[in-house]
């Protein structure tokens, strides 16, 4: 075991590295009137049962879990730890245990400064993260929406216990996540070894060998002790250890504390800055060649990414670290680390420079519905590859409304669209988005009034819209969906105006068609006044396979057959009594047409507003999803299946992949 003694102007304390050293707690809980063990749902579902084996002899013990993540790390997850003490009497002789990573750290810490004006904590990180980073050094703090740790002291803990047995329990995510903070020591360090040390020894530290582990979590406890005891405070050069942090920070804000962990964040902040100090003649272009070769090395992605200038130049501001004029960033200088201020131009050029990573953002405006899909991209060649999604969301719209009869969209219903595009700008607006892909399908284009629609959507929401036509849309969803499969697939993209039918495979597209079928049309067309009779019905599926007859013959072909758009995906929500929506669960679901036909007899069996009440049926779907169950049944009649795989990805996914200028 490693012990490492922190001497700081306000407290003394060790740091306890090894491998199976949960029994070292007993010496440093004695005396306290009461016990909190505070941990998450997920480390606390692990480890309660160890920790209470370890103290079984002591009584006054109580635990408490919180939400796990980052978006819990909040004044309203504290004031819930506050209630649980208060109800169990906690004085200020009492002790907190922080179980957990850096989130529990964070919150453990902050939650005891505060309690009765502060009582004692002690803190027992589980992730590499919080080893390396949050339990050491007595920073403790909660975020605000705004940002990041805005709310927070600076208070030591009593003792600090790292065992680097808790390791064997992250995902390769959350101890990549760690790594980006450890990577980031190497650069704060004096001697430079500590580089040469993760360089040299990175086979053993992915392997996760327990003695190389503690070697390196001792170098970089040191490292912090170092610094810490030089500067308690941040008044000086404790600061570099925010290297990376103003950038990193603005990206977890930007995407909500979810999607990106915090060291891959941190790790594309750190190039930030070398980009920064590059364009201000600081540094050359060695520096940056070798920390993205560390990061590589160990699988950490530290491409920095372009957001829009306007949501950039807010998110940067806001970082806690900034105070007067200029913006405060950790940079490269002579060799050495220097916390200066930026012009915020300066960092607005390097965040233009960036042109390959970016978030970008597409809008389908469909006969039914208006849907948006926000996500990162990186650029390849003349497209993008969707590195992380970050939002999907939909409003039902119905633009399509009579647009049969008449021949044109109705202005209630170009308002309703209109409505829920100036939410999705806005929504754009709040990601960074700086790209935006905007089509409109069947209901659109199928209007006399297309273009005046079309000129008010550019006027009112800002978004420059595409009208497409059947076979762009197909060609949209196959390439959205189709690298998820590996085998030929034929895809049916049931929408409220048209179905589009795409059957290909790894060489391309064979076929590719759409029909003037929709769900909105055949309810339209059949089933006025909610009336579902046999002959209605029988009607309706005649009109299917006499339009789709063309697809006949394809019945004697092996492929997989794919269903995207509301009509599936709505079905299996249905089927899983769903209350919240949840995608992952609804994705590659085999849905059967003895299910579907399941659905269809509840959905006919129920008046419309009872239909609304359905379990995982979208109340304003209710009138169109018999049609488009129908559309669906007949449709594996004529082809002769009885599975139809649902995917989540379509054609947004396909147009988040084309580059502009297509």
């Amino acid at each position: 075991m490693k012990i490492i003694e922190v001497k700081t102007q306000k407290a003394e304390y060790p740091i306890l590295i090894g491998k199976s050293i949960l029994p070292e707690l007993k010496k440093y809980i004695e005396g306290y009137d009461k016990i909190l063990i505070l941990s998450n749902e997920t480390v606390g579902n692990l480890y309660f049962k160890i920790i209470k084996k370890n103290l079984a002899e002591y009584e006054n013990i109580e635990f408490y879990q919180m939400k796990d993540g980052e978006q819990y790390k909040t004044m309203e997850t504290a004031m819930g730890i506050y209630d649980f003490m208060i109800d169990k009497e906690f004085t200020r002789k009492s002790l907190i245990i922080s179980l957990g990573g850096g989130v529990v750290c964070d919150l453990g810490g902050y939650a005891a400064s505060t309690y009765m004006r502060g009582i004692d904590f002690i803190q027992v990180p589980t992730s590499l993260l919080a080893q390396v980073d949050a339990s050491i050094g007595g920073k403790v703090a909660v975020n605000h929406p705004k940002g990041k740790n805005l709310i927070g002291v600076f208070n030591q803990p009593k003792m600090v216990l790292i065992d680097v047995g808790f390791l064997s329990t992250l995902s390769r995510e959350e101890f990549l996540s760690g790594m980006g903070e450890v990577i980031k020591h190497s650069f704060v360090e004096i001697s430079r070894e500590y580089y040469n040390f993760l360089r040299n020894n990175a086979f053993k530290i992915l392997q996760q060998d327990k003695d190389t582990l503690i070697r390196m979590i001792e170098g970089s406890c040191i490292i912090k002790k170092i610094i810490v005891e030089e500067d308690e405070t941040e008044k000086g050069i404790r600061a570099f250890l925010n290297l990376g942090h103003t950038y990193g920070h603005a990206l977890e804000t930007l995407y909500g504390y979810k999607h990106m962990s915090h060291g891959e964040a941190i790790s594309k902040g750190i190039i930030f800055e070398i980009m920064l100090s590059i364009e201000l003649g600081y540094c050359d272009s060695e520096i940056l060649k070798k920390a993205e070769e560390l990061f590589n090395i160990y699988g950490i992605d530290p491409e920095p990414i372009h957001i829009e200038t306007g949501r950039f130049q807010e998110l940067i501001k806001k970082d806690k670290k900034n105070a007067g004029a200029g913006v405060n960033f950790i940079l490269f200088k002579d060799k050495h680390l220097a916390n200066e201020k930026v012009e915020m131009e300066t960092a607005v050029k390097i965040d233009n420079s960036i042109k390959n990573r970016l978030i970008k953002a597409v809008v389908d405006i469909g006969t039914n519905s208006c849907r948006l899909f926000i996500g990162e991209v990186k650029r390849e060649g003349e497209n993008f590859q969707i590195m992380r999604p970050l939002f999907k969301t939909l409003e039902i719209t119905r633009l399509g409304e009579d647009v049969n009869k008449n021949g044109y969209l109705l202005e209630s219903a170009m308002e309703r669209s209109i409505d829920a595009l100036k939410k999705f700008a806005a929504t754009c607006s709040g990601y960074g988005a700086s790209q935006s892909l905007a089509f409109a399908t069947s209901a659109t284009r199928d209007s006399s009034n297309r273009d005046e629609f079309m000129e008010r959507i550019k006027r009112e929401t800002g978004f420059e819209i595409s009208c497409i036509d059947g076979r762009l849309e197909a060609e949209l969803s196959f390439l959205g969906s189709g690298s998820e499969f590996s085998e030929e697939i034929m895809i049916i993209d049931i929408g409220g105006g048209s179905t589009e039918v795409t059957l290909g495979g790894g060489s391309g597209i064979e076929y590719m068609k759409s029909f003037n079928i929709g769900a909105v049309r055949a309810t339209e067309k059949f089933f006025q006044n909610d009336d579902y009779s046999e002959k209605n019905i029988a009607e309706c599926i005649e009109w299917v396979e006499k339009e789709l007859k063309e697809i006949a013959p394809f019945k004697e072909r092996r492929f997989e057959l794919v269903g995207v758009a509301g009509t599936v995906t709505t079905n299996v929500s249905v089927t899983q009594k769903m209350k919240v929506y949840d995608s992952e669960k609804v994705h590659l679901y085999p849905l059967s047409k003895d299910v579907i036909e399941e659905n269809i007899r509840l959905y006919i069996s129920l008046p419309l507003e009872k239909r609304k009440e359905i379990t995982g049926l979208e109340p304003k779907r209710a009138d169109v999803i018999i049609a488009g169950s129908i559309i669906l049944k007949t449709i594996m009649k004529i082809l002769k299946k009885n599975v139809i795989i649902v995917s989540e990805k379509d054609n947004l996914e396909g147009a988040m992949k084309l580059s502009f200028g297509r």
